[in-house]
């Protein structure tokens, strides 16, 4: 029974640590001195946004935080 009970509480201790909130896993794009009039290099380098869209570099998505006026974060390199 002792060992069934610590089991139990160990599982759910594993669980909660799963469910920490991930938006710190997100950075912040480098869109120091941009416009919303940027021309972005053509190079293919994307990133998935944390609006769920794939932005062919991190320019785009600058020019579409700028555009928008929204806090959209990197969340990972490499399309959605």
């Amino acid at each position: 029974m002792f060992l069934r009970t610590l089991a139990l509480v160990f599982l759910t201790l594993l669980l909660c640590t799963g469910a920490e909130d991930k938006s710190r896993l997100h950075r912040r794009p480098s869109c120091v001195g941009m416009s919303v009039t940027q021309a972005c290099p053509l190079n293919y380098s994307p990133v998935c946004g944390s609006d769920g869209v794939s932005y062919p570099n991190e320019c785009s998505l600058c020019v579409q935080r700028l555009e928008k006026n929204a806090d959209i974060l990197i969340v990972r390199d490499g399309p959605c």
